[in-house]
């Protein structure tokens, strides 16, 4: 049985992206992740990336270590890394959805961390509220 992990990030886009851009991004990182065994969850959200990767431990830290470096990128903020038994996201290379924050405002449990002077540090203090976020958007979508 393979060693898996799964990493919850969350990172600001250098500019908000279209319609059009998000399916480029989502053509271009799906089948990457499917050839490596890399499944997920992206939320976007006005600038705002908050992802679910999971897969083989060596797999996913070097994904992750390259989405530092990715220019799409800023201010990434890792919320959480641990050992998983199974997969949360089996089928999906990259399950998306886009959210405006008026949508945001209406799954149950939404927080507005994205909204503190020290917005890092908030990330970091509201972990478990962005992992019970991911788990409520599965949940009620």
């Amino acid at each position: 049985m393979p060693n898996l992990i799964h990493i919850v990030y969350v990172s600001f886009s250098r500019n908000q992206l279209s319609e059009l851009e998000l399916d480029q991004l989502l053509s271009e990182i799906r089948p990457k992740n499917l050839a490596n065994g890399v499944t997920g969850l992206l939320l976007y959200n006005d600038e705002i990336f908050i992802q679910v990767i999971e897969g083989e431990t060596d797999t996913i830290r070097t994904l992750y270590d390259r989405l530092q470096n990715d220019n799409r990128h800023t201010n990434i903020v890792k919320i959480l890394e641990e050992d998983i038994d199974q997969r949360s996201f089996p089928e999906w290379s990259m399950g998306y959805q886009k959210l405006s924050k008026e949508d945001s405002k209406d799954l149950p449990g939404f927080t507005d961390v994205m909204s503190s002077n020290d917005i890092r540090e908030a990330l970091k203090q509201s972990s478990q509220a962005i992992v019970d976020l991911i788990v409520k958007f599965m949940k009620y979508t």
